[in-house]
């Protein structure tokens, strides 16, 4: 039996129906071959050697092989056969309404001599058209009967040597790999390998094939194999998923997926006009509407802190958000999901992250490893807006080979961030919530609205979702307060919890984008209290990014330990630099970006008001401000 005869994809039919009528071949092993019946989907496993019986017995016949037109109706047809279909069939049809059905040379000659005439074309042989009529009486007086064969002529039997062939096919293995070989290579290997068996076979020779020839018969390869090989696997995998997550949800909040991504395009500063960079946005999806839930669009880089900022947008009412951004649009998404499907980035890990899940009562599900259709909305959504968002854009940052030569995207963004901001949300609200989605007839606000008639959606409150959102740690409560950030932060209420509990672990939370206070959480009486920085001038409205930079930058000058005059050296003159910065690219003819020092300005970043209940104890913290007598140069510390 071939190793060949047996192939995934051929169709084979059984002349009695057992097993059935027509069956495709699925998959080839080494003693069983899987055919599935092509009529209602049933599985078969027969053994090699119990199909060989069968076809060797004349009991199995394969389709593409057959010289019959099987199921081929005339539309199946190429336009080519069509016509001379047609041709065929006008001859045939004069001679039956001329009522000539024995056909002769004496008796057809002139009635084909006459269509041929209104054809415009020289006569066909009376024996031709006598053929092409017996062909249509045995079809039953049908039409198919005058298809032509062109397609059944030619060899069936390859004219090269099967170990020629054999020789071809472990060369292409080489071919279809990760690290892919160039065809030339191939053919080398191919003429390499005849040599060699010549040289140890001179009485059986093979012929060299064609550069052609090969090329021929490696592209030959099931796609499967040249996909997977070429590829992987797991690209094969999620081709042949079509993408889809096969995850079904019956209402709105029900499953939300969450990722993030740097966007495609360059923005300016607001007020300098300097070149700022490209974004992140970190979006929610609901899955089960295709709304947008909520975003966070800034230049702080994938991070718990980005999240949190996406979560309490998307959470609480848009009512706010719509107002800044001076639009009047709709957008009524809001509230926690039930299950929150994020990926696998280092943000998601974590106690904090686990802490977040267990206060707000939601499911986190992690994705699994590259398997991105896991999370199919969001990855569709950030493919439209690269679409129909950011392509007609200026400063879309264009693919290689997309885009001319000299086109630089940094040189062409004109837009600055608040204005690229209030675009986006304009389409989302007004064009993209409006669209009916891809599996469905309706758009996603009208499904967000029905399901919402049902499942009604409370608002949540937005001091005590704040709260839950910030950044939690655990910190050791000592006599001297508590130590965060190589600062330490205590008042008059602090100093009462150490003398009730002594030194203990406490929970902590803190604004990554303002270190300037953190709640401590009394686990008594089940409150938070908000302790201000002792340094407070300095760490008031200050993120956990640029102080880090700030004790970097002070470390350099200074390698003893840190004082409060020199952070606040150190935090004016960074200020100056990056105010400097900026007039000198306004200047530049070519401008660079400016990403850091926009996470520094915190662009995108809201201000989030918080008001802790303390029980109405609130206590002013006395301090020496070191930088009293500090010459800045007409700067402000404020």
């Amino acid at each position: 039996m071939s190793a060949e005869l047996w192939e995934q994809g051929v169709i084979i039919e059984f002349n009695k129906g057992i097993p059935c009528h027509r069956a495709m071949v699925r998959s080839v092993g080494k003693a069983e071959v899987v055919l599935v019946d092509i009529e209602n989907g049933t599985v078969f496993r027969l053994s090699r050697e119990e199909l060989g019986t069968v076809y060797t017995s004349g009991g199995i016949k394969f389709l593409a092989e057959s010289r019959d037109f099987g199921d081929l109706k005339f539309i199946d047809l190429s336009e080519i056969e069509q016509r001379e279909t047609n041709r065929k069939y006008r001859y045939i049809k004069r001679l039956q309404e001329n009522g000539i059905s024995k056909i002769t040379e004496k008796s057809a000659r002139n009635t084909i001599d006459e269509v041929a005439l209104e054809l415009g074309e020289k006569a066909p042989h009376w024996q031709s058209v006598r053929s092409w009529y017996a062909n249509f009486v045995e079809a039953g007086l049908k039409i198919r009967g005058l298809y032509p064969k062109h397609r059944f002529k030619g060899h069936r039997i390859p004219k090269i040597d099967t170990k020629v062939i054999e020789i071809i096919e472990d060369a292409a293995k080489r071919y279809y790999t990760l690290s892919q070989s160039s065809m030339a290579s191939v053919v080398r290997n191919v003429e390499a390998k005849i040599m060699s068996h010549n040289l140890d076979h001179p009485d059986a020779p093979l012929q060299k094939p064609t550069y052609h020839t090969v090329q021929d018969r490696v592209l030959r390869g099931l796609y499967q194999t040249k996909r997977k090989g070429g590829h992987g696997a797991r690209v094969l995998q999620a081709e042949l998923a079509k993408a889809l997550s096969g995850i079904t949800t019956t209402r709105v909040l029900e499953r939300i997926e969450l990722d993030h991504t740097q966007l495609d395009i360059h923005v300016l500063h607001d007020d300098y006009k300097t070149l700022l960079g490209r974004p992140y946005i970190t979006a929610l999806i609901d899955h089960y509407s295709g709304m947008l839930l909520g975003f966070q669009m800034s230049f702080e880089e994938p991070s718990y802190a980005s999240v949190c900022l996406a979560c309490l947008n998307a959470f609480l009412p848009k009512d706010d958000c719509m107002k800044e951004l001076g639009l009047n649009s709709l957008w009524p998404a809001h509230g926690v999901p039930s299950t929150l499907v994020t990926d696998n980035g280092n943000e998601f890990w974590g106690q904090k992250f686990i802490a977040v899940a267990d206060e707000l009562g939601a499911v986190f599900q992690y994705c699994p490893i590259r398997k991105g259709n896991y999370k199919s909305r969001i990855e569709r959504f950030f493919g439209i807006v690269n679409a129909l968002v950011l392509d007609d854009l200026p400063g879309v940052v264009r693919k290689i080979g997309k885009c001319g030569d000299g086109y630089d995207a940094r040189q062409e963004a004109v837009l600055t961030f608040s204005e690229f901001k209030r675009y986006f949300v304009k389409w989302v609200t007004e064009d993209y919530h409006h669209t009916p989605l891809e599996d469905s007839d309706l758009t996603p606000y009208e499904i967000w609205a029905s399901s919402e008639e049902c499942f009604p959606v409370p608002v949540e409150d937005k001091e005590e979702l704040t709260t839950i959102l910030l950044a939690t740690t655990t910190r050791t409560l000592h006599k001297g307060g508590i130590e965060i950030f190589s600062m330490n932060y205590d008042s008059s209420l602090l100093k009462d919890l150490y003398r009730r509990d002594g030194p203990r672990e406490v929970t902590v939370k803190y604004n990554p984008f303002d270190i300037g206070y953190i709640l401590v959480l009394d686990q008594i009486n089940k409150v938070y209290l908000k302790v201000d920085c002792l340094k407070y001038s300095y760490a008031s409205n200050l993120s956990e990014f640029e102080h880090k930079k700030i004790r970097a930058a002070a470390k350099v000058a200074r390698q003893s330990k840190f004082d409060n005059l020199n952070l606040q050296k150190t935090k004016v003159q960074l200020a100056k630099e990056r105010e400097e910065y900026h007039a000198r690219n306004v200047r530049r003819n070519k401008q660079v970006t400016t990403s850091k020092a926009a996470r520094s300005d915190k662009t995108g970043v809201p201000n989030i008001s918080l008001v802790v209940d303390n029980s109405h104890r609130k206590m002013k913290v006395d301090f020496e401000d070191d930088g009293d007598n500090l010459s800045l140069n007409g700067w402000s510390m404020g």
